[in-house]
């Protein structure tokens, strides 16, 4: 039997630098664009890496969480545990299917983001610019992790999905912005 394929894509919010966060935590607090997270990822299954879920510390609600980790005796509750960025995508795609959802959703960290660049069709991202007080906080955290780089000759940005000017300040940031690429 043939299996529609769901598609697969990732999300997250970024400095104009590529910023990301620590690899452990988020740095910033910007409740419009965790709106935005939300209504995108709702009713999806969401893959992440073990420090993203650690980072969350629960599930997300109307969403299955999918944690991809190297440690075989793994269970945790309110989530999907696989082993590898394969089995995660075929989790997804199997309940995304079940569900009826409309894509599968790469929600970090970094080593994932960058891990399922060539698999991911749509790139949908948050461009932040935060303010002094924030990225003094920044400034003073020990460890960064960046996003993987949208290379404009793999990539291109859906006008029609993206904003056009920026979005007024929410938390931390001063204004922000989503822009959505698709694969070329």
């Amino acid at each position: 039997m043939q299996h529609r394929s769901v598609p697969l894509a990732s999300i997250w919010a970024q400095t104009a630098d590529g910023l990301l966060g620590s690899g452990t935590e988020m740095l910033w607090r910007v409740p419009a664009d965790f709106a935005h997270f939300k209504a995108a990822t709702m009713n999806c299954p969401i893959i992440m890496g073990r420090s993203s879920w650690d980072a969350l510390g629960r599930p997300l609600p109307g969403r299955t969480s999918i944690v991809i980790t190297r440690n075989p005796d793994l269970k945790l509750d309110g989530a999907l545990v696989a082993h590898s960025l394969d089995e995660a995508v075929r989790l997804g795609q199997e309940d995304a299917r079940e569900r009826g959802s409309e894509r599968v959703w790469i929600t970090g960290g970094a080593q994932i983001y960058t891990q399922s660049m060539p698999l991911v069709d749509e790139l949908v991202v948050s461009f932040l610019e935060l303010d002094d007080p924030c990225l003094e906080k920044i400034k003073g955290s020990e460890h960064h992790v960046y996003a993987p780089e949208i290379s404009p000759e793999e990539w291109g940005l859906d006008l029609s999905r993206s904003d056009e000017a920026w979005r007024p300040a929410s938390g931390d940031a001063l204004r922000w912005k989503v822009e959505v690429f698709r694969r070329l």
